[in-house]
């Protein structure tokens, strides 16, 4: 087992003036307001969009907002930018939910609930949560 790589993270180690993630719906005006700070960026430009796929994913087309949210508020997919290596997250979810949230409707991590399988589930909850945390260090020291 691996863990994912965080390619915004990759990039925005490489220096780039303007890294952002994004999601694809459920919050235009986040990925409006970046795109626009990406287009009008002098030099290079990132920004790391989820868009998920309902039938890849395994989920119903009508959830796509819902996986949206629950990526958001599960912090598996944080919105956040880093402008001239000064970090800023545009949405801390009021109550962070647990992971199960967000990978249980999708069928591509059935796998992940058939019993004795749940330290998968844990193991991937502590990553998630060492990630938000650094992400937290990372807008206060830049700040």
């Amino acid at each position: 087992m691996q863990a994912r790589k965080d390619l915004t993270e990759v990039i925005a180690n490489h220096h780039i003036p303007y890294v952002a993630q994004s999601i694809a719906t459920a919050n235009f005006k986040d990925l409006y307001e970046k795109s626009e700070k990406a287009i009008y960026t002098k030099g290079a430009s990132f920004l790391n969009v989820l868009a998920p796929c309902p039938r890849g994913w395994g989920y119903a087309t009508e959830d796509l907002m819902l996986i949206n949210k629950l990526a958001v508020d599960t912090c598996y997919w944080p919105l956040y930018e880093v402008e001239n290596g000064k970090y800023t997250i545009n949405y801390k979810p009021a109550k962070k939910l647990p992971i199960e949230e967000f990978l249980k409707p999708q069928r591509r991590f059935k796998h992940l609930f058939k019993p004795g399988n749940e330290w998968m589930i844990q193991e991937f909850q502590k990553e998630l949560d060492e990630r938000w945390e650094m992400l937290l260090k990372l807008e206060e020291a830049t700040n």
